[in-house]
């Protein structure tokens, strides 16, 4: 249902709050989405499963300096967990080790979580209950996909899409 008044994604005052438990998707979000030589997909859906086993995408991936900033400055590193819908334990530990490099000492090991289904509802929700409490925590999850946006805001799960971040962007020099 629209609600005109909800403005979440356009609140400042919230989207800096050091307080939150924050929840970052990896491809779109943490990692900018180029990988193939068309600068989106490397291969097809159906080859991607055996592609990451001979390949390491995000070997060469990057983070974009916004979140970098956004994370070092506005978040609390106990407090920053990672669900990413990720098809194999290979590509996993790739990312893992993406996050690692990129955003070192921002994201425990404990906190970067997989799903292999698109509904990261149920691991947000289940994170918020056994860790803290639950959804009355203040919490945001940080996505790039509409669906999955859509998903966690039906579920009670405060959400908002990465562009949101271009509100806090020190726009220089373009």
């Amino acid at each position: 249902m629209f609600d005109e008044n909800y403005r979440l994604g356009l609140d400042t005052d919230y989207l800096i709050r050091k307080d939150l438990v924050r929840f970052f998707d990896v491809d779109g979000v943490l990692a900018i989405y180029g990988y193939g030589s068309d600068g989106i997909n490397v291969c097809s859906d159906e080859e991607f499963d055996a592609f990451v086993e001979e390949h390491d995408i995000y070997e060469t991936a990057v983070g974009a300096e916004i979140m970098k900033q956004y994370i070092s400055r506005f978040t609390d590193p106990n407090r920053n967990f990672v669900i990413s819908l990720s098809s194999c334990d290979t590509q996993d530990a790739q990312k893992v080790k993406f996050i690692n490099r990129v955003y070192p000492g921002l994201f425990p090991p404990e906190n970067i979580l997989f799903t292999r289904g698109s509904d990261k509802t149920p691991i947000v929700k289940e994170t918020l209950e056994k860790r803290f409490n639950g959804l009355e925590t203040p919490h945001l999850f940080i996505d790039d996909d509409i669906r999955i946006l859509d998903k966690l805001q039906c579920a009670g799960i405060t959400a908002m899409h990465i562009s949101s971040l271009l509100l806090l962007a020190d726009i220089k020099n373009i």
